[in-house]
């Protein structure tokens, strides 16, 4: 039994997302050095963009269409169109603002907002948020499903932004129809920030504000033009049109109160029902720009720009970039960029490979792509798997290793335990057969020129001959073998060796099947934890003895109820004083998605490998690991829309596949370039 009390179970369950990632930090690097290409031209005002999981780009514009392309990249050719029905595109009103469903891989869902005139709004014109579904066989758009409505449309003020938090929120701006008072009506969904569920429900943490809870989440707002999330965080900013004074951009907060009609800009003065107001972050002052859309970009690519605010202006016709504080209470600058390089400027719009897109909003427009860094798919290969991991193991230790862990090929438990631990210890990981150290190994040992080789797994895995035969590539003579009776205490022999107790958490997988663990070695490495194994419905002593020594802050287990039991989850909880957290998603690919989210909220580059065979994405999670960078997974000749989900999501300038074309084959590589826009 472990050492500290028991206590009552705790198992908090991550499907897809629930988990904060970490925070994009700013990088100690210069200013990137942007360049531009139109990606495509004579569109009708283009309100905003969204990407989908396998790489197509989705435009609104104003007069009512969809417009859906092969990919972001310049060029790419119109899939197809999709007419919204009903819309009454007049001044400022008609298809405006789009989302992606951020579980889009599982739902296929897409919103809009659009000012609509039919029997079902009662003749009236409103504006909708409309829930379309896209076929994962084919790509084909239902007809759209009205979540909300209701909302007075206007000429003017009638600003509609749609997004969606990692929570799987959609956050609505409606502008206040050039009827200020309804900004203060808190009866009417003009003038306010709409926080809802995907099917227009009423979260249940939603405020009360006048005695009533409903979708209604901040108030007092005029003209609400974009909607920005920051990454990793609970923050959202509303970019907003002032009269002749005063645009503004506000951090929303639950409840909040911003001012209109009654002032603009910082002021605090009472409001309506309310004594006191909130006043804006920034300000535009004695005259306004038409601030409009507004994005954080992401990625070390963007440099000293990483994690900054990015908003495009319609009247100055530029792109504003504002510097923001770690609490995000406080906005530096702004910098212009691209002065009166194109015209109006609408959507910002963060895209694939971490670029940034904007929109023209003329009436003849374009959509811009702004690219801060050149992006890149390769490809790290061998004639066979133990090939693959010499190539990986040449190609990130380019001046040799001090160590090197040797685990067999032909199965995967002792290669996935160690996988993480030589991600934290910056071991490459080698491979062979169990009799017969193969000719690509030994080359890469030569090389490497190790003072030390670890061997994981018994003589049954790793025979004594090929450990013998081991030791004249370490200069040191030391050829270690890590092992236990079986997977379970080879797993546990290899956490007592490198790990102390107090870890910050342990990783258990289960040790009959590799799939749902492929992508927690390296997210091990990152959090510098052990991964340990267990069975479907028990846990082995040699792991509870382990867990019992390493007394771990908390536990994730890696899989679903029909890996890893909920009697084994909740049996863990005896082992840590935190909590026991389950990454979980309805097949491999997802389960992987769940782990990245953990624990990348953005990354410079990914290892991309086979979800459906294991040799070359362990020995890629020890580089992966090393690297703090996460390993997606894929199909051998297509990628799966939850990996597309999180390509697209971290924003890297580089995708490294691993194996060949057996492996991973050229659809797999052409879609990776989609979901990078590159070119």
């Amino acid at each position: 039994m472990p050492g500290h009390l028991r206590r009552r179970s705790l198992v908090i369950t991550l499907t897809l997302g629930l988990l904060a990632g970490l925070l994009p930090q700013a990088a100690l690097a210069a200013a990137p050095t942007l360049t531009t290409s139109i990606v495509k031209s004579g569109l009708a005002y283009p309100w905003d963009i969204g990407f989908l999981p396998d790489g197509q780009m989705v435009v609104t514009e104003r007069p009512g269409r969809i417009r859906v392309y092969a990919s972001g990249s310049p060029g790419a050719a119109l899939v197809r169109t999709i007419t919204v029905p009903s819309v009454r595109a007049e001044g400022e009103a008609g298809l405006m603002g789009l989302a992606v469903d951020v579980d889009f891989a599982s739902n296929g869902y897409v919103y809009v907002c659009a000012s609509r005139q039919h029997s079902g709004s009662g003749g009236l014109w409103r504006n909708e948020v409309l829930r379309y579904k896209v076929s994962a066989a084919g790509g084909a758009w239902s007809a759209p499903t009205r979540i909300l409505g209701g909302m007075v449309a206007n000429t003017i003020h009638n600003g509609c932004a749609v997004e969606m938090d990692r929570f799987g929120r959609l956050w609505v701006s409606m502008g206040d129809a050039a009827d200020g008072n309804l900004a203060q009506n808190r009866n009417s969904l003009n003038g306010k920030i709409l926080r809802m569920n995907r099917e227009g429900g009423t979260p249940t943490d939603n405020p009360v504000i006048g005695g009533v809870k409903n979708i209604v989440y901040s108030m007092g707002h005029r003209n609400v033009q974009g909607i920005a999330i920051r990454p990793g965080t609970d923050q959202v900013y509303a970019v907003e049109h002032g009269p002749s004074v005063n645009d503004e951009i506000n951090r929303i907060v639950a409840g909040g109160n911003y001012g209109w009609p009654c002032h603009t800009g910082a002021s605090t003065a009472a409001c309506g029902s309310s004594a006191t107001t909130i006043g804006s972050l920034w300000a535009s002052g004695g005259s306004t720009i038409a601030t409009s859309g507004g994005t954080f970009v992401g990625g070390s690519q963007w440099g000293d720009y990483n994690g900054q605010l990015f908003v495009t202006t319609l009247k100055e016709q530029d792109v504003r970039r504002f510097s923001i504080n770690a609490a995000g209470t406080s906005l530096g600058g702004p910098a212009t960029h691209f002065d009166g390089t194109w015209s109006r400027l609408r959507a910002s719009v963060l895209g694939p490979g971490g670029q940034l897109y904007v929109t023209t909003s003329d009436g003849s427009d374009q959509v811009i792509r702004i690219s801060p860094a050149t992006r890149s798919v390769n490809r790290i290969s061998g004639a066979d798997r133990y090939a693959t991991a010499a190539a990986l193991s040449a190609s990130a230790y380019p001046s040799g290793a001090t160590d090197v862990m040797i685990a067999t090929g032909a199965n995967f438990p002792d290669a996935l335990a160690g996988s993480a631990t030589a991600g934290r210890l910056g071991m490459p990981v080698l491979l062979t057969s169990p009799t017969r150290l193969p000719a690509a190994t030994t080359a890469e040992l030569n090389r490497l020129k190790p003072q030390r080789i670890w061997v994981l797994g018994g003589t049954s895995v790793v025979s004594e001959g090929v450990r013998a035969a081991l030791v004249p590539y370490a200069s040191s003579g030391q050829v270690t073998r890590v092992s236990g009776a079986d997977r379970y205490a080879t797993a546990a022999q290899i956490s007592m060796r490198w790990y102390a107790p107090g870890v910050q958490a342990a990783f258990v997988a289960v040790g009959t099947n590799f799939a749902d663990a492929l992508a927690g070695a390296p997210a091990a490495a990152l959090r510098d934890s052990p991964l340990l194994l267990v069975g479907s419905g028990s846990i082995p002593s040699s792991t509870a003895a382990e867990l019992n020594r390493l007394k771990p802050q908390r536990i994730y287990v890696l899989g679903g109820t029909g890996v890893i039991s909920n009697a084994v989850a909740t049996a863990l909880d005896a082992y840590t004083t935190g909590p026991v957290t389950r990454l979980a998603g309805a097949n491999r690919y997802a389960t992987a998605e769940a782990i990245i989210r953990a624990f990348w909220t953005k990354s410079v580059r990914a290892y991309v490998a086979s979800g459906a065979n294991f040799p070359d994405a362990l020995a890629g999670g020890a580089v992966a690991g090393r690297d703090g960078v996460p390993m997606l997974l894929s199909e051998a000749s297509f990628v799966p829309l939850h990996t597309g989900q999180q390509a697209l999501r971290l924003s890297p300038r580089q995708l490294t596949m691993l194996g060949g074309t057996g492996a991973l084959n050229g659809a797999v590589e052409a879609r990776l370039k989609r979901l990078l826009a590159t070119p």
